[in-house]
């Protein structure tokens, strides 16, 4: 069940976190062939990042087991990477604010840590 709530110029917003047990929302993510930025709906579910063009179709998962976490210098572009364990893939993603990529850092951190397979190096947020 999602949980609607208010934002402050009076529209309303799913939140799934409450609802699912992760964050959840809208994130940019460059394409892995063409490299250009689409936006991407993006869901934490223990330790997975699950993925899609929307929330139905969310289906892709990036596992964030022993996963590197990067965060991108981009000139105010709030970005970020993610290279599964054992992959060779680094997925680029971006949100919209600083704030924002903060919040999806921190959850995904977390989301690691809560696992109890997490490897030993730590997971570091600014």
């Amino acid at each position: 069940m999602a949980v609607v709530s208010a934002t402050s110029n009076g529209s309303t917003e799913k939140r799934l976190e409450e609802a699912e047990g992760g964050k959840s929302g809208w994130l940019s993510k460059k394409t892995q062939f063409t490299r250009r930025w689409r936006p991407a709906w993006f869901q934490i579910q223990e330790s997975r990042l699950i993925y899609g063009g929307n929330e139905q179709t969310a289906a892709k998962i990036i596992s964030l087991i022993g996963a590197q976490i990067e965060a991108l210098e981009d000139n105010g572009r709030f970005g970020w990477t993610i290279t599964p364990k054992n992959s060779r893939r680094t997925f680029f993603l971006r949100a919209g604010s600083a704030e924002e990529q903060q919040e999806w850092m921190v959850a995904i951190c977390e989301a690691q840590m809560s696992s109890g397979e997490h490897s030993s190096n730590a997971c570091v947020v600014q």
